[in-house]
């Protein structure tokens, strides 16, 4: 199963945070989780990183700067080209899935709660070891 050098949570819901931090730790695959509380705050901390995430999990529900607009801004950074992003969602909105596969960064859409299963499955369908 593939390691994660840098994870990236963006939800502004602490519970979802927690249970997402809880099966990286679970599973041993992560050596360092951050998590930011909504859309602008990853997008400050990604502009200020120069060490990128492997992947992002990214809600689309959320204040002052949801995902739909972070992936917005992110596709017109010049940073983390190679970064993956899984939208983790409680939306079950078709018009919400086929927009977030627009982003050519998205690789997945998830319903929460983020699980070791579901880990699982993203580091070994999307990531080489």
């Amino acid at each position: 199963m593939h390691h994660f050098n840098k994870v990236l949570l963006v939800d502004d819901d602490e519970a979802t945070n927690f249970l997402a931090e809880l099966a990286f730790k679970n599973l041993a695959i992560a050596n360092e989780i951050e998590v930011a509380s909504d859309g602008l705050i990853a997008y400050e901390w990604l502009k200020q990183q120069n060490n990128c995430p492997d992947i992002i999990f990214l809600d689309i529900r959320m204040p002052r700067m949801d995902g739909f607009d972070f992936l917005d801004n992110f596709a017109e950074m010049n940073v983390c080209k190679q970064v993956k992003i899984v939208m983790l969602t409680s939306s079950t909105r078709q018009e919400d899935k086929k927009r977030a596969f627009t982003y050519n960064a998205v690789i997945d859409y998830l319903e929460k709660p983020l699980t070791e299963d579901m880990i699982r499955k993203i580091a070994d369908s999307y990531f080489e070891d």
